[in-house]
């Protein structure tokens, strides 16, 4: 998967947090958030720069991914992904507001996906070295 993500993003692996699993169940949601992470900025991996998230499996309704600004609902739907910016193009330590999003709650059924957070810079060794 970490593979089939550096392909299409062109960003190594080794700048991508470790997957992140979620089950949301009837009722769950998230709120409105971005996944910019301010701090970061000056850590040595610098900001999340983009979300790689990927739908496991059908939602028999509700639980898609709203972007209140971009006025768009991406439905839930196996092997579907969606890859957003966190960050602006020519300022890529500022956070992009327009990819404000949230997990609209499940009506029915559940709700598997997965996150894969992509750094500005390598993650992943920092990481293992109690330095992110």
């Amino acid at each position: 998967i970490m593979d089939r993500i550096e392909n299409v993003t062109g960003v190594p692996e080794t700048n991508s947090e470790n997957l992140q699993m979620l089950r949301y169940e009837v009722g769950e949601f998230y709120q409105t958030h971005n996944d910019f992470i301010p701090y970061q900025v000056g850590r040595q991996c610098g900001p999340r720069i983009m979300t790689f998230y990927m739908y496991l499996n059908d939602v028999e309704e509700g639980g898609g991914t709203n972007f209140p600004q971009l006025i768009m609902t991406v439905t839930p739907k196996r092997g579907r992904a969606v890859l957003w910016p966190s960050v602006l193009d020519q300022q890529p330590n500022v956070q992009d507001s327009r990819t404000n999003h949230q997990a609209l709650p499940v009506i029915k059924g559940v709700k598997y996906g997965s996150n894969a957070w992509i750094h500005q810079r390598d993650y992943k060794g920092p990481n293992q070295r109690a330095c992110a």
